[in-house]
């Protein structure tokens, strides 16, 4: 939706494009929020997209004069609603950075200005909550990155000269090649996974949940569109299934399952549990939390009805 300011048009596409280049300055990310609902405090509701933008520039950070390290040039807007705080998109990256970042990343561009619910939650909280818990994740699950969850490349801050350098939040991750769930099993053809798949699928979810509350990492949007599916190893020519209807049949691998979790700014952090001392007690743990919550996941998880 777009808005008027200083006699200029503002919309969502002229902010954010393919093209577009953003300076990235590596800066330390909000401090942890902590407040799950993002309430408006002692403020009126800030509804129109021109008070998110006022408030945006009156909040910017002001960012050293000389040139950073890295920039990033938009290239394709991945899969997210326009109304929420973070905008995704994969990056063309430049810089000297050291160790150097691969040419090709994920960016998650953080901006309140186009929050759609800022009537009930206050979208400059909810900012800081979803970058603080992000960041903090991806640093919890260090083991993880590269194989179960991205690598995360770091969190910067980058100003916008055409809206009067207003900045946003930026962080940087690998981009995983393969595709997810939801792009897969449509809800409405979740019905159509057969049974094997389902199970498998399943499985591995579940167990990726436990991996990050392992790390003192609660996931309350473990959703199909937040797990990504690598690719078989033995490409897409082989059929998994016996089903011709199975929306899965060519795409896993029921030995080979590799599955990737992204999205971390809906969370709640719990101690880590990782002491050597508990790991059979864990495991156990682990298998008995599987076993009871497999039934509701294999009856609506695919079908996001949970």
């Amino acid at each position: 939706m777009p808005f008027t300011t200083a006699g200029h048009r503002q919309t969502l596409e002229e902010t954010y494009y393919a093209g577009e280049t953003l300076h990235l300055y590596p800066l330390p990310p909000p401090v942890l929020v902590t407040d799950r609902w993002c309430a408006y405090s002692d403020s009126s509701p800030l509804i129109e997209i021109v008070d998110r933008y006022d408030k945006s520039i009156e909040e910017r950070i002001i960012l050293p004069s000389t040139t950073p390290d890295t920039s990033i040039t938009l290239e394709e807007r991945l899969d997210s609603s326009f109304h929420n705080i973070p905008h995704v998109w994969t990056v063309l990256v430049e810089g000297t950075s050291k160790p150097p970042f691969p040419s090709r990343l994920v960016a998650k561009i953080y901006d309140p200005v186009w929050f759609g619910d800022a009537e009930w939650f206050d979208p400059f909280k909810l900012r800081n909550r979803s970058v603080s818990q992000e960041v903090e994740s991806y640093h919890r699950f260090e083991a993880l990155q590269g194989t179960k969850v991205p690598r995360f490349y770091g969190h910067f801050v980058t100003s916008l000269p055409s809206q009067c350098n207003r900045t946003v939040n930026v962080i940087l991750m690998e981009y995983v090649h393969g595709r997810d769930l939801r792009n897969l099993v449509p809800s409405d053809n979740a019905r159509l996974v057969c049974d094997m798949h389902k199970d498998v699928v399943i499985e591995a979810v579940l167990n990726l949940s436990w991996d990050a509350y392992t790390y003192g990492v609660d996931l309350f949007d473990l959703q199909p569109r937040n797990v990504i599916l690598r690719p078989p190893k033995q490409g897409h020519e082989k059929q998994y299934c016996n089903s011709d209807e199975c929306p899965l049949r060519l795409e896993v691998d029921p030995g080979g399952l590799q599955m990737v979790m992204v999205d971390f700014e809906n969370v709640e952090f719990q101690q880590p549990d990782l002491g050597w001392e508990r790991e059979r007690e864990r495991e156990r743990e682990r298998r008995k939390g599987i076993e009871k919550s497999k039934p509701i996941f294999l009856a609506s998880w695919l079908e996001a009805m949970m």
